[in-house]
Parts: structure tokens; sequence; C-alpha cells
């Protein structure tokens, strides 16, 4: 295969859940399996419901860190321009205006349709839907490009009654409308082909005139996009891409693939998304709609081998990053940001510590409790050793147990990065953290709000890091204690009298509006909980950025106000 810049990635229509799953259903399953592309495919309300819900919508999705990146007519439903009767153009017309809109609210990148249909008894008037459709577009163009939608997508398809669908007609139509927005850089969107790579043509004698490779090869020019999906030799019926789907399909997506790349400099975008466009079992049924989870996963599972290249091997490890919490000089502090995971949604531990580790956060926190030293006990030992193989982010473990040696041990093993313990539970700190540096593990010394910066004298030298409680440890939501960022500011200025820069890191109520003034005082680690990163009324992604600005106030100069630490 030859070397080249061109990145594929997967995705799914959402028609297969229209009527019969929700949206965060389908957004699970995606998140589960690593998809973070959604094609929003049409239903019949689409064009008559009100912003709000696909603000929502784009909203849910965010969650999941899923990218709503395109939207596609799933109906013909916009297939008017072909149709001579009166009043059917203007609904066209009016309907994708619409869809353009929805598109620009849930931030698409490609909003289309296949162009439309002549009646099979006026197939005179061919050349007639083609033009009308062609100028409509043109004014759809410049609408698109005011409501912030780069691409309005076409789809070849799979009769001469649906044009485009021979390679004169795909080059002749792209041409046309790529020249135009050529002709009005500033004000059009552009135009390209969402190309089902399961579409070939077959004339009246069932010939197959045009396989389905020659087509996808002849829209290569103008291809922005893919809908993925299996086919039998007449390109008739269409399924997915399970063990015996495949053994009854013609469509060899590995050779697909190779088409892609090897032509990979005719292609108009260095990003190709393809999309499993797939029914599955038939709607309504309680004999069928139960197995439509299984046939989703079955096919990306086959198309995440051979469309996309996987991540490690399942079973490899995979190795933690190094840790990077040295504090840096004022000039260039780093902040870090350790999401605490017990405030994660438990029941899917894997799929957000996956999206956690694509928003770029630092490392992981993770609160090991006994129900003795403090009276909770949210993660166990097993938790943390099946999480390990899944993510290569740093672990930082909180022990809040009585007997810290043991939990030591135990976790080492695991592989862990980090490993703070109280030095009120602690009967022989001086060993228990040699105990941890031992193991090649930075050690850190957690202390209760009312435990006072003292206890660290003796034992400094064997410290990597300080871990504040700024609540009395044991649960999340709890309120900041008043005296916690008069005790950040006071341990920054205790460390610089030692003469000692080692990071100071923070555990409770680290909101939003607190984030500032806790890092004005001096704290380098945020361990980020339900008043901020899993704050309920955003996005994990809304709520990133959000922390983000928060710790950019408490950097600037201005913040030196909140908390002097002269």
């Amino acid at each position: 295969m030859p070397e080249t810049s061109l990145q594929l990635h997967l995705g799914v229509k959402s028609d297969p859940i229209e009527y019969r799953y929700s949206y965060e259903w389908l957004f699970r399953i995606l998140a589960e399996e690593g998809i973070h592309h959604v094609q929003l495919g049409t239903f019949f309300e689409i064009y008559q419901l009100p912003d709000d819900f696909f603000k929502q919508l784009r909203h849910e999705a965010d969650h999941f860190d899923i990218s709503i990146s395109s939207l596609f007519t799933a109906h013909r439903e916009l297939g008017g321009f072909f149709r001579p009767e009166a009043g059917f153009v203007d609904v066209a017309r009016r309907n994708f205006e619409r869809l353009i809109e929805v598109g620009g609210l849930v931030g698409a990148r490609s909003v289309g349709s296949n162009p439309g249909a002549v009646l099979r008894d006026r197939m005179g008037l061919k050349n007639q839907g083609i033009r009308c459709y062609i100028d409509h577009m043109k004014a759809l163009m410049r609408f698109a490009h005011s409501k912030g939608v780069p691409i309005l997508g076409i789809e070849p398809m799979s009769c001469l009654a649906e044009p485009p669908t021979l390679p004169d007609e795909m080059s002749d139509m792209a041409e046309e409308l790529l020249a135009y927005h050529q002709e009005h850089p500033e004000t059009t969107s552009s135009i390209g082909y969402c190309v089902d790579v399961a579409h070939g043509y077959a004339d009246r004698e069932k010939r197959v005139v045009w396989d389905n490779m020659q087509l996808l090869e002849a829209a290569l020019p103008f291809t922005t996009e893919l809908h993925l999906k299996n086919t039998d030799a007449l390109f008739n019926s269409t399924f997915g891409f399970s063990e015996g789907q495949r053994a009854r399909g013609i469509v060899d997506i590995p050779k697909v693939v190779d088409c892609l790349y090897a032509h990979a400099g005719q292609l108009p975008v260095s990003e190709l998304v393809g999309y499993l466009e797939i029914g599955g079992p038939k709607t309504g049924r309680d004999y069928t709609d139960e197995h439509l989870e299984g046939e989703l996963r079955d096919s990306l599972q086959y198309l995440k081998g051979v469309f996309v290249s996987r991540g490690p091997v399942s079973g490899e490890m995979v190795r933690p990053l190094p840790v990077e919490i040295t504090p840096t000089d004022e000039a260039g502090r780093k902040i870090c940001i350790a999401p605490s995971i017990m405030c994660a949604d438990l029941c899917h531990l894997e799929e957000s510590a996956r999206r956690l580790e694509k928003l770029g956060i630092d490392l992981l926190h993770m609160d090991i409790m006994d129900a003795h030293f403090v009276p909770n006990m949210p993660l166990g030992l097993e938790t943390l050793r099946q999480l390990r193989p899944k993510t290569s982010l740093p672990f930082d473990v909180h022990l809040m147990v009585e007997n810290n040696d043991f939990f030591i041990r135990e976790v080492a093993a695991i592989g862990v990065q980090m490993i703070s313990v109280h030095a009120e539970s602690s009967i022989h700190l001086d060993r228990t953290l040699s105990l941890i540096r031992e193991q090649g593990i930075l050690a850190g010394l957690a202390l209760n709000p009312a435990t006072p910066l003292s206890v660290m004298d003796y034992v400094l030298d064997k410290l990597d890091f300080i871990l504040l409680m700024t609540v009395n440890p044991g649960y999340a939501g709890q309120k900041l204690v008043a005296s916690a960022l008069g005790k950040i500011e006071a341990c920054q200025k205790y460390l610089d009298k030692k003469n000692r820069r080692i990071p100071i890191e923070v555990d409770g109520n680290v909101s939003f509006e607190n984030i500032p003034r806790m890092v004005a005082s001096g704290a380098d680690i945020l361990v980020a909980g339900t008043s901020s990163l899993f704050h309920p009324e955003g996005s994990l992604r809304e709520n990133y950025l959000k922390t983000l600005d928060s710790i950019q106030l408490g950097l600037k100069p201005a913040g030196k106000g909140m908390a002097d630490r002269s």
C-alpha cells in the first residue's frame, strides 16, 4: 500500500434505530466500540421539530464524545425537484433548507441526500429534473454557507431513474456544481459525493454493466464520505458484515480500502468517514428488534479490523504513559487535571476512561477506601486491575485505608504510577513512604483538612507530591472546608521555605468557582469531580473546556489577588 496522508474513520448512520431505540442507546454502543462519528439519518418529524431538540441531541452526542458529523436523508423525501406536479419543488426546497438548518444545529460537516427519482412512466423528463435540481442546489450552496455547513452531500444511486448513476452523469453534475463553488468561494459551500460502496448498475436484463468498485473509482474525485454496506450480486438487497452476511455478500471492504489508498491523490479530502448503513432486523417485532445491537456490533467489529486500523491487540497490556507532574517555573506552570474515577459512570468505566483519554487529561485519580478509615467503599482492587489494560493514562491512587502497606503492594502489582497515603492512618509513615518508592512509584502524603503541615517535617525527603484534602475524605459532592484555600497557600509557602518544589494536589469541591483560587494559591494537580469535570449540567467535553478556562483564570496575574503567593 503506497504511503499517503489519507485517514479513514468509521461511523454509523442512525437509520436502524428509527422508532425503536433512543439516540442515547446508540451513542453508548458506539462509545463502547470506540466509534466517534454518526451520520444522522432523517425521519418524518425532523423537518418540524424545534431547534432545542437538535441542540439537546448534539449535547447528548458530545457527552459520549461522538460527533454528528453528517446528516443524510433516509427516505428519498427530497426528490421533489424531479416531480412536475405543482408544489413538489417548493416542498423539496423548503425541507432541504430546514435540513441544512438542522445540520448547522448539530454541527454536521455535510448535509445531503440523493437528488431524486424520475417517475418511470415519465423518463423523458429526466434532463428537465436534473436541470431543476442543479439550479436549486446552487442556491442551496449559498444557504448552506450562511448556516455554517461546509459541504452539501449527493449520493449517486443504482438506476437510471435516480441520477447520477453512471460515471458521465456523476462527473457532469459534480463538475458544474464545483465550478459554481469555485466562482463564488466566499459565499457558497462546496459539494461532495457520499458514495455507497454497495451501489453498482445492472440493466433491465440483469446484466452488471458497472460493478460497485468501478462506480466507486469513477466517483473518487468528488467523494467526501462513504456509506458502508453489503449487497448481493445484483445490488438488490442490502445488509451488514456479520460472518454469515459476508459469506453471501459481494462487497469486499479490504478491496475498497486498497482502492481508496491507491487513489488517495484523487480524493478532495484527506480524512474520509465511512458510515455503516444497515437497516438491521425487521422493525417492530419483539422477536427481531432485540437483535439489532448484536448485528451492529458484529459489523462494527469486522469493519474496525478491515476499514480502519485497530489499537492494541486484544489482551495486550497498554503501557502507561510516563507521569509528568513536576511543577515548572511560574512563567510556564503546568496544571494537571486528575479526574476522580469514583465520580465517573461506574457501569461503563472503560468507556469513561477512553473518553477522558481522548480529551487529553493527565492522569486518573483512584480513591481506594476500606469502609474503616472512611465510611465508604466505591472502588475495589479488581476494578483497578480490570481497567489498567484499557488505558495508557497514569493511575494516581489515593489510599484511604487503615492497612496502608497491604494496599500499596496490591496496587503496585496492578501497575499504578502514584500512591498517596494518609498521615493520619500511618503508624510508621517513613517506612510506608519508602515502600512506595521502592516499587518505582511516586509517593505522596495526604493530609485531612485539620491535619497540620508540620507532619511533613521529617518525611519531606521521601515525598514526590503532597495531597491536600479540601473536604473531609470519603464522599463526593461536599462543600469546601473554610480553611482550605488558606492551607493551600500555606503549604506553598512551607515548601518554598524548605526549598522543595514538589506538586501540591488538591482534592475536594474542585469546582469551576474554586479552581481559579486554588490554582492561584499554589495547586498543581486538580482532582476533578462532580463540581467540575463530571458536573451533571454539562457534557464531558463542555466541562473539560470550562475547567481549562477556570485554570487560566487562576494563572493570570490577576489571580494573585485571589491568594498572594509572594
